[in-house]
């Protein structure tokens, strides 16, 4: 801190009231020294093998030799020391670091990123080979030979990295591992995610980033630190248990030991609780409803602490003392309670264990399950059972809370608690018949187990239902009656029906619709549940209601020119439903456009596909006929064009080859007259002009006069 600011501090101090002078000192110490501490790492204060002994181990009962270790000396970095949480805060009051960089680095605050980076400083062959990760950088690690009285030890430690924080932590990690070789020269890795074989890493126990990547076992990680952290490293997890069962007066090795992952970049360390290293009595794992194994009422539990060269042992239930127990290496229980027992060896070596159990009375079979069918409806061989009927029958009045009904394919399988059917209200059977068997217990512990059989049950089952009906409406929008028959075709006599509006639910059935056939006045999904009373099948049936809606209008488009030698129409019809044309009441057809149509009036049907609807509009094809007779026996006297009065403004001139005005048409039509005397046969030629879309347009053709 800068004099001028302390100097700026003591003025505020001096010139505070009596009652505030206190304040604005404490707030001067903490500006100057920091309100919070943070750890302290030392690489010279011990050697490997004190560490080893008086740091982490610190304990008589555990016999230590073969001590060595590895870091970057050679490139000017030492990886290994010693800390002291330094009244920081941190889990851990003292302890052994080991670290990817340098390891008084690890001295917080987090206020910047380290980087430690010599790629001459190598990995570790025996770390490749546990953790499967063969580009390491900058390995640190302790090792040492340990001889245990006990069979189990156990030690605490968490790890720490600048790879949290950041997307690293979703693909990156750097790796350590505590490994221990056994006197048979078998290694396992002890650095784990509890309760499995999972590396302990950035990757395996993070916070997760939106978008990036899902949390990962979030419930061993502790913080991404800020920058008053007492360790520098990003994040870290909460203190975890390495731990392991071991065999009595063996020799073994255990290896420490961390590095850098794929590059050499951002340091990581792993903290290990100083003391923490224990050599302990296993009594096995606790028995108790969380870990779902309690113990059945009536049964004797054997607890055995026996070790070579004990003097003494100690048992005591909920921390009180077993009195008649004393000295004695395995005793019998059958209660309730917390064990644990002090296994003495001398007045400095005392190693301890303890095992929790809980005790349960022994589940029944309430009632025997019942077998189920279900119905192939698809002919495929597959049909999903729901065991939920059968888990209440078999359960009663028995507390779910501490008894649970687990399925299984084979006796074997129940009576082992093994290869359990997980998902038992969707269960697909594959063969026509099954043996499914059900064990009632608290998970692992006593039990009972009961079978029952499943059926798929082939059907020779048809139905007259269809996938839709149409429902009519009028001009307005209400339905016509008759409403559409929604029938099944099916017997009463042989099965029970229950109709429903929308899904198959309670709040969708048709009070009374329990026919086979049901009217339907509103559109929408309809289903209906067919009991086959024979078999006892259940089988759901479904249709769809659609409305069918009068159209709009119907309009007549001439789709060619007037007087086109194949006059082309199309019948239009705007609105919802799906309909069919004719024309003249000739055959029905899907396409709207009908060709090849012959002068004169002519009327057009429209009808939709449901049979609701047909309706009629008659129209006129305009043209002129190609020959006429005028020889008064009333059929063709006259020529003039078919449909004129459809014509808006016509004009018509009659001419004869030499282009002599004969006639100007009038709407009696020509008789073949001129001048009071009859033409001969012959062709003659016209002109019609007529009004269209604001303008005139002009046709010319010719016909004929037979006599």
């Amino acid at each position: 801190m800068s004099d001028e600011i302390i100097v700026g501090i003591l003025k505020l101090y001096n010139d505070q009231p009596e009652t505030m002078r206190n304040f604005w000192l404490i707030l001067l110490l903490c500006t100057a020294f920091y309100c919070r501490a943070q750890i302290d790492v030392a690489t010279d204060l011990y050697t490997v093998d004190e560490l080893v002994r008086d740091v982490l181990i610190n304990s008589n009962c555990a016999e230590t030799s073969n001590y060595s270790s590895f870091t970057g000396i050679e490139q000017g970095v030492n990886g290994i020391g010693y800390f002291n949480a330094n009244s920081s805060g941190f889990q851990y009051q003292e302890g052994i670091v080991l670290s990817t960089g340098h390891a008084v680095d690890s001295e917080g605050p987090n206020t910047m990123e380290y980087n430690t980076s010599p790629t001459q400083w190598t990995g570790d062959v025996d770390l490749s080979g546990v953790t499967g990760k063969p580009i390491l950088f900058n390995a640190s690690f302790i090792q040492f030979d340990f001889v245990p009285r006990t069979n189990s030890i156990s030690f605490n430690f968490l790890f720490a990295s600048e790879e949290y924080g950041d997307n690293y932590q979703c693909i990156f990690s750097d790796v350590f591992a505590f490994i221990l070789t056994g006197p048979d020269g078998v290694s396992t890795n002890l650095a784990v995610i509890p309760d499995t074989d999972e590396l302990v890493s950035v990757t395996s126990i993070r916070p997760g980033i939106p978008d990036l990547c899902e949390p990962a076992n979030e419930e061993y990680f502790f913080d991404i630190n800020g920058s008053n952290s007492p360790i520098s490293q990003q994040g870290q997890t909460v203190s975890l248990t390495a731990r392991s069962l071991v065999v009595p007066l063996a020799t073994y090795t255990i290896k420490l030991v961390i590095a850098d992952n794929r590059d050499s970049e951002l340091d990581s360390a792993v903290y290990l609780e100083a003391g923490s290293f224990s050599i302990d009595v296993s009594l096995g794992k606790d028995r108790t409803f969380a870990e779902g194994n309690p113990i059945c009422n009536g049964e004797t539990i054997s607890l055995n602490a026996f070790a070579d060269g004990a003097q003494d042992y100690i048992w005591y239930r909920d921390d009180v003392e077993l009195i008649t127990e004393r000295n004695k290496p395995a005793i019998e229980v059958s209660d309730t309670g917390k064990y644990s027992v002090q296994v003495v060896f001398s007045a400095t070596c005392v190693s301890n264990g303890e095992i929790t159990l809980e005790y349960v009375v022994p589940p029944v079979i309430a009632e025997q399950p019942s077998d189920l069918t279900a119905c192939d409806i698809n002919g495929d061989g597959l049909e999903i059972f729901d065991f939920s009927q059968n888990t209440g029958m078999i359960l009663g009045n028995q507390d779910p809370a501490i008894y649970q009904v687990y399925y299984f394919n084979t006796l074997e399988d129940a009576e082992n608690f093994d290869n359990q059917i997980n998902v038992s209200d969707e269960y697909q059977g594959t063969r026509p018949n099954e043996v499914i068997y059900a064990r009632v217990s608290s998970q692992q512990s006593c039990y009972e187990v009961a079978n029952f059989e499943i059926h798929i049950q082939e059907l020779d089952f048809t139905d007259d239902l269809e996938e839709q009906y149409a429902l009519c409406l009028d001009v307005f929008g209400n339905p016509i009656t008759p409403f559409p028959i929604l029938n099944t075709g099916l017997s009463e006599n042989d099965y029970d029906f229950q109709w429903y509006r929308g899904a198959v639910s309670e709040e969708n059935s048709i009070v009374g619709a329990i026919e086979p056939s049901f009217s339907a006045s509103q559109a929408g999904e309809y289903n209906v549940v067919v009991h086959i009373l024979s078999i006892g099948c259940k089988v759901p049936l479904s249709t769809m209601v659609n409305i069918s809606s009068p159209p709009e209008s119907v309009t007549i488009n001439l789709v060619s020119e007037l007087f086109a030698s194949n006059t082309i129409v199309e019948i239009r019809v705007p609105g919802a439903g799906d309909y069919l044309y004719s024309l003249d009441s000739g055959l029905s057809q899907n396409s709207n456009r009908f060709s090849g149509i012959g002068p004169g009036k002519h009327t057009a049907a429209v009808f939709d596909t449901n049979g609701c609807y047909n309706i009629t509009e008659e129209f006129v094809i305009i043209d002129y006929p190609r020959f006429f007779t005028p020889n008064a026996d009333g059929s063709n006297d006259t020529w003039s064009i078919i449909g004129l009065d459809e014509i808006e403004s016509p004009e018509i001139t009659i001419y004869d080859r030499q282009g002599k005005l004969l006639y100007q048409l009038s709407d009696i039509g020509w008789d073949g007259m001129f001048d009071g005397r009859p033409l001969p046969s012959s062709d003659y030629w016209f002109r019609i002009s007529y009004a269209l879309n604001g303008g005139r347009k002009e046709f010319k053709g010719h016909f004929s006069l037979k006599r």
